[in-house]
């Protein structure tokens, strides 16, 4: 299949939903950024969506009567759902010191040498994390558009459930979502489950690394 971003329909996603840690955030020390993360992963799993919703977070496609192909989806409660949301893209968010590249990059780093282990752990995190994020497991396009999960949560989070000043967002979800085959909404169902599991591990990781003093952060120095 294309994989075109910049094709037609491309609409760039807001550059503070990009995950990229090139953007500023605030002057924190490397350890309490750690700590805040971990603070938004318990955050993250109290939500009621997380604890009801996310486990039937589910589509199915049928083909229908007429041989047409046809989806159903089961999204679980919107109100619960908003509410996960204003928790998950904290780890999306550039300026946000929760956010997840940039952790990951800080515990690289800080890790003590003779954590050979945890390092190799967290290189695979850093990569599964990009390669769903950025890549996804399915790759869906929409003629020339390549609806990767990075594409399609920059539409939902500003196209629908926080909107930005960029109205396009929203126009172009809403003309997404209307297709036979509203593929921007399968990509939604089928990563978002994954990414959650994959910040949850990751919480679980770094909590057990920081009791066993595993990294040597410059404040705890």
């Amino acid at each position: 299949m294309s994989h075109n971003p910049k094709g037609a329909g491309y609409c760039k996603p807001t550059k503070k939903f990009l995950m990229s840690g090139r953007g500023k955030q605030e002057k924190l020390s490397p350890g309490k950024r750690v700590r805040i993360f971990l603070d938004c992963v318990e955050e993250l799993k109290a939500r009621p969506f997380v604890l009801e919703g996310l486990p039937n977070f589910k589509f199915r496609i049928f083909q229908k009567n007429d041989g047409k192909i046809g989806c159903e989806f089961n999204e679980g409660d919107k109100e619960q759902f908003r509410s996960f949301l204003m928790t998950f893209r904290k780890f999306l968010l550039n300026k946000e010191p929760a956010n997840i590249d940039s952790i990951l990059n800080t515990c690289r780093k800080f890790v003590k040498p003779e954590q050979t282990e945890l390092k190799e752990v967290l290189e695979e995190f850093k990569t599964i994390w990009s390669d769903q994020y950025r890549t996804g497991t399915i790759r869906m396009t929409c003629g020339k558009l390549s609806l990767t999960p990075e594409y399609v949560l920059d539409l939902w989070l500003n196209g629908q459930y926080f909107h930005s000043s960029e109205p396009q967002k929203s126009e172009q979800l809403s003309s997404l979502l209307n297709k036979d085959v509203p593929s921007v909404r399968l990509q939604l169902s089928w990563s978002l489950p994954s990414l959650t599991r994959i910040i949850l591990r990751l919480g679980g990781l770094l909590n057990k690394a920081l009791s066993e003093g595993a990294f040597c952060f410059p404040e705890d120095a």
